[in-house]
């Protein structure tokens, strides 16, 4: 299991904006282009590249073999590949990305002030009363921690947020971080990655071997390592 991380939080020249758009799809170019948001143009491209580096580099692709098709509630396979499963995410300035050889699913997500109560959309009631006995601090760490797990399995399942995250208990034994529905425990498997600070980060994989390796970027070594590569 590779994950990779990029920070999109410095400038990207147009250039070579548009040299990295060479290497995803004609559909994926247009959908990027479609984002009115420069921040949201380059965090999916850097998704998409994030995926295909990987599935490159350690899985022994060409990048000209790597399409995409789509599950029933939208999430992203590989129909030549079925045996590799990836995921993205972002939050902030950071761009994530996972590809394992189990269903795997990752969430991000930049520790921010709860505006509104949003609590009763993610929470069981039994998390809410935790929640509510919290200080404001304290609070938005412990969202942010339950979202981006309950996020991580719905997105390791695919079903995303048709799931209903407040059906989604979270409950930790000795330290292992379990996921019930109904008050029954699924067979899931999580791990917080402590590794960016200031963000709450998490991993579910639905089967037992969470072995991963890590790297971090900054957004033009990400670029010029990725571009390095393709040309290969």
């Amino acid at each position: 299991m590779h994950i990779y991380g990029v920070n999109i939080n410095h400038n990207l020249y147009e250039t070579l904006f548009k040299e990295m758009t060479q290497y995803v799809s004609p559909e994926k170019k247009a959908k990027i282009h479609r984002f009115r948001k420069p921040v949201d143009q380059v965090r999916s491209l850097f998704g998409d590249l994030i995926i295909r580096y990987i599935l490159c580099k350690h899985y022994g692709l060409h990048n000209n073999e790597i399409r995409y098709e789509y599950q029933e509630f939208g999430k992203p396979y590989l129909p030549l590949h079925p045996h590799y499963h990836f995921n993205i995410s972002h939050s902030g300035d950071w761009v994530v990305g996972v590809v394992s050889t189990s269903l795997v699913g990752i969430d991000i997500e930049k520790i921010t002030d709860l505006k509104t109560d949003a609590s009763s959309l993610a929470l069981t009631a039994e998390e809410i009363e935790k929640f509510r006995k919290l200080n404001e601090t304290e609070r938005n760490a412990y969202f942010f921690e339950l979202w981006t797990l309950k996020e991580s399995y719905s997105k390791a399942t695919g079903k995303g947020l048709s799931e209903g995250l407040n059906t989604l208990r979270i409950s930790t034994d000795n330290g292992i971080i379990h996921i019930l529905k109904d008050e029954n425990t699924i067979d899931a498997y999580f791990q917080i990655l402590e590794c960016i600070a200031g963000y709450k980060f998490s991993l579910c994989s639905l089967s037992e071997s969470l072995h991963k390796n890590i790297k971090l970027f900054p957004l033009n070594g990400f670029s010029e390592e990725a571009k390095a590569f393709f040309m290969l």
